[in-house]
């Protein structure tokens, strides 16, 4: 019987993985094994409880302090005896983290074959984002399996010498997920609970008035530049005091306490530990717009019809800023309260930002995944 193995460590991995998971699980003539890096413990456990996955093998890399060599250094030596012990044929990764490439590579070193979920994504800017950009492009140095979300992510591919034959459109997988998860939340008795418990982390209600979503916690943006972002924000939330500004802070000192010093007494910032994933989308869902660093959410948010302000000088989701909905304003205090204004305007006359199909796929990414490692083992 032939072996899979799926490797994850974070939040964002575990939540575009399960569908994967899930599709290999019905296989009969495959074996499936799932391990975790251990990055994102609490986070995960509420990702795998969600999907109704459990992990065969933790390696349990977290620890205080840490920084890439830790990770990269731990994840190298845990893994050379599990993949020996498990003996896979082929190892599948997804992404652009740290724990993501040096899985890959020990993956490498042991000659066992790889498969990259969501590959081919460019920024071209190998700091931005750091040190993502440059994990994505080792991976797929590396790579057997090329899974690209879009034609686009295929394309980057192609460019860079990747054969034609190793690299597969399927979509990204991240639409599979959150079609389930908005299913799960579209339940009237849990949108309640979801409701009361935000209510009530947030010490007020949120609710009263339109929300604006913020995530912000890229490390390329650490010190003054993050600062510059913080009042910035700060001056939105005091020049729209119609609006919630809501901010589910990282817990990184990095992030946090440039965000308590900046924005903690203004009143219409709401500003919350971080949330678990279901929380999260029931946010995303009922805010007005978005304001974010992320690549996921740039993603996420197509779902459910909601513009983002990208709070990046280049993003690898050209996909997004090309369908209309998603716009790059960098860090610049007139450009992002010019577009921040502009949107505000068109969503208030009912403009409509999403006139194309989503630009990363149908929710069938998975299986597509799947058929592939099942035709090629």
């Amino acid at each position: 019987m032939k072996r899979v193995l799926v490797i994850f460590g974070t939040r964002p991995e575990a939540i575009k993985l399960a569908p994967v998971i899930k599709e290999l699980k019905k296989l009969r003539t495959i074996k499936t094994v799932v391990g975790s890096t251990g990055q994102h413990k609490e986070m995960l456990r509420q990702v795998l409880d969600i999907f109704n996955l459990k992990v065969d093998y933790d390696l349990d890399l977290m620890k205080s302090n840490q920084d890439l060599f830790d990770v990269t250094i731990n994840s190298l030596s845990r893994l050379k005896l599990r993949l020996n012990e498990i003996k896979p044929d082929i190892l599948i990764v997804q992404g652009d983290t740290t724990s993501a490439f040096a899985s890959a590579l020990a993956a490498f070193y042991l000659k066992i074959k790889i498969g990259h979920v969501e590959a081919g994504l460019r920024s071209f800017n190998k700091m931005s984002p750091y040190p993502e950009e440059v994990n994505r492009k080792f991976i797929s140095a590396i790579s057997d399996f090329h899974f690209a979300p879009t034609k686009m992510s295929k394309q980057n591919l192609l460019e860079e010498g990747i054969g034609n034959h190793h690299v597969y459109v399927t979509g990204n997988t991240v639409i599979d997920s959150l079609l389930d998860v908005s299913k799960l939340i579209s339940d009237k008795k849990l949108s309640v609970k979801i409701e009361k418990q935000l209510i009530q982390l947030c010490n007020s209600n949120i609710f009263n008035k339109k929300i604006i979503l913020i995530t912000l916690h890229r490390r390329e943006k650490f010190g003054a530049e993050f600062k510059k972002l913080l009042n910035t924000i700060k001056d939105l939330a005091k020049e729209n005091p119609n609006y919630n500004f809501v901010y589910p802070v990282h817990l990184n000192p990095n992030v946090k306490n440039p965000v308590t010093e900046v924005l903690n007494r203004i009143p219409n910032i709401v500003l919350v530990n971080p949330l678990d994933y279901l929380s999260f989308i029931y946010l995303m869902k009922k805010s007005y717009f978005i304001i974010s660093d992320s690549g996921g959410v740039q993603e996420e948010c197509y779902i459910f019809k909601k513009p983002i302000l990208v709070m990046r000088d280049v993003t690898e989701r050209m996909e997004a800023i090309k369908a209309g909905y998603a716009f790059l304003v960098g860090s610049s205090d007139k450009i992002i309260k010019r577009k921040f204004n502009q949107v505000d305007k068109k969503l208030k006359n009912n403009f409509n930002f999403f006139k194309t199909k989503n630009p990363f796929g149908d929710g069938k990414a998975a299986k597509r995944i799947v058929k592939i490692i099942q035709d090629n083992l």
